[in-house]
């Protein structure tokens, strides 16, 4: 008779070592190798959690691709957490976070019951696997990891997936959809209290220490295929499905440059960050004492993740953020009532990942569906958000015209864009951008929105020369020694002058394949 979770899949499934496991999800020559910066290529990181009470410090540690990290991890006695992504740098913000090499998503509460010999809520898991069962109702993980009280599910993908703003949406939308999926049908006794976990959650590293003091172990399950995006769609509604990304290997920053201007724009050329309001601490005392009225169990680690949030909002320092949830700890151990399910200071820790500016526009129906505390909002008397926003606005300027000046708000992007029209006459759209800080279809729509500007007629456009033209107008300088550089700059000039950099590019490089057609043309010649 199978008892246990572990037994339940040493019967079933293969063993893999903790090595063999990130080897498969991160292939050699995936991360940067130790001491040696490679373009393109990043590190995954994991954190250490201290066992002993008095010692309270997280470790980091940077995995390069020798994995050497890894064995160093599973020889130690510390609670190790690890997510399959890579990082630029050595801080697991999620700005920081690159490339997603498998989907991971926890899975707790699994029913014991045994049932013609076996643990009824594995049995149920496994049946509804693709190709298990004739329901298929859940797509096929790569790997399984025991954590000691549950599982880690791992869709290892075929081609890592790009994190832009815009797809790591989708992925969450879609990895909450096949959480729920996972939860609630059959296999869970905590269908009520589902966990979502962010996208960037680490889990227990295989082959280092769970809460039962055992080591966390990997299985294939059937044979370790990988997965793509498109196989995950299958199984969920078109409303969950992720539709617009691209594979590592098919996207060029220039390419990421075209599809994503605004992110572009702001991240990579002027290289900002998320920018936030300064709270008044009294949002974060707040919180705490909404925790100690209604936190429970299930949304224990999401109450402390979401003090960690306001803890950022409220300018709180990390210091403090940690003494305070630490002092919790007795209160949600109180609300345990599964004993498989303890609370620990690992977990606060984990938690407290979330003190970072990524996480600062954290929605406040997430916090509510994952805290299982409920906020109330501030009231609109029934009315959108637009129409309300727009009466207080229209309030707003009836008071500012009145007084003679502007009591609050930021000042109308229709005059930033005007004012520095005026101070720049001859200032181009794309220099706007950058010194006001404005997205491109902001600084668009208020361009020629003012007759206090002079606006400078636009020249026609010259037509774009074709390749015979040009080189009719640069053979003469090719054969009195001119450089590509030399040549190119003098038929811009007098081409076009504010030709873009694209057509530049098009001119030099026609001038050099030139030039080297005439070389071996010379050098046959000769023979």
């Amino acid at each position: 008779m199978i008892k246990t979770i572990e037994e339940y899949l040493n019967t079933y499934c293969d063993k893999i070592s903790p090595y063999d496991f990130y080897r498969s999800i991160f292939p050699e020559g995936s991360l940067e190798q130790k001491g040696i910066y490679e373009k393109g290529k990043y590190n995954a990181i994991a954190i250490a959690l201290p066992r002993a009470k008095d010692v309270k410090k997280v470790k980091r540690y940077t995995i390069t691709d020798d994995l050497e990290g890894i064995n160093l991890l599973c020889q130690s006695d510390l609670f190790c957490l690890m997510s399959p992504i890579t990082y630029a740098g050595k801080s697991r913000k999620s700005i920081n976070a690159r490339f997603m090499y498998a989907l991971a998503i926890d899975l707790d509460g699994i029913k014991m019951k045994n049932v013609n010999g076996a643990p009824i809520g594995m049995a149920d898991l496994f049946y509804q696997f693709d190709g298990h069962g004739p329901s298929n109702y859940l797509p096929l993980p790569t790997y399984l990891v025991s954590s000691g009280t549950g599982l880690h599910l791992y869709y290892v993908f075929e081609q890592p997936i790009p994190l832009f703003e815009n797809i790591v949406e989708q992925l969450a939308i879609l990895k909450n959809r096949l959480t729920w999926m996972l939860w609630t049908q059959g296999v869970s006794n905590l269908k009520d209290k589902v966990q979502y976990e962010s996208l960037f959650q680490g889990f227990r590293v295989p082959g280092t220490i769970t809460k039962r003091a055992t080591r966390a172990q990997a299985y294939i399950v059937d044979q370790g295929k990988k997965i793509t995006i498109e196989y995950l769609n299958q199984f969920v509604p078109e409303e969950y499905q992720v539709k617009s990304f691209t594979y590592k290997s098919n996207l060029t920053l220039q390419q990421a440059k075209e599809e994503y201007p605004e992110w572009y724009e702001k991240r990579i050329v002027q290289k900002k960050k998320k920018g936030h309001w300064i709270c008044k601490r009294d949002l974060y005392d707040w919180w705490k004492r909404r925790i100690l009225s209604g936190a429970e169990e299930g949304h224990r680690y999401w109450c402390v993740m979401t003090l960690a949030t306001y803890a950022v909002k409220c300018d709180i320092s990390r210091d403090e953020l940690e003494k305070d949830a630490l002092d919790l700890l007795a209160f949600l151990e109180s609300k345990t009532t599964e004993q498989d399910n303890h609370f620990t200071e690992d977990d606060i820790l984990a938690a407290l990942d979330a003190y970072d500016d990524s996480y600062i526009t954290y929605p406040i129906d997430t916090i509510v569906h994952r805290t299982g505390i409920p906020i109330e909002k501030n009231k609109r008397n029934g009315r959108k958000q637009s129409t309300h926003l727009k009466m207080a606005r229209s309030n707003l300027e009836i008071l500012n015209e009145e007084r003679g000046q502007a009591l609050q708000g930021r000042k109308d992007k229709r005059d930033i864009v005007q004012e520095w029209r005026k101070k720049h006459p001859d200032g181009r759209k794309v220099d706007c951008i950058r010194d006001t800080g404005l997205t491109k279809p902001t600084v668009y729509k208020w361009w020629d929105d003012s007759s206090d500007v002079p606006v400078k007629p636009n020249p026609p456009k010259k037509p774009k020369m074709t390749d015979e033209q040009l080189i009719q107008m640069f053979i003469t300088d090719m054969t009195k020694g001119l450089s590509a550089d030399e040549i190119a700059e003098k038929v811009i000039h007098a081409v076009d002058s504010e030709s873009s950099d694209e057509e530049r590019n098009r001119v030099k490089a026609l001038i050099e394949s030139t030039q080297q057609s005439m070389k071996n043309i010379l050098d046959l010649t000769k023979k």
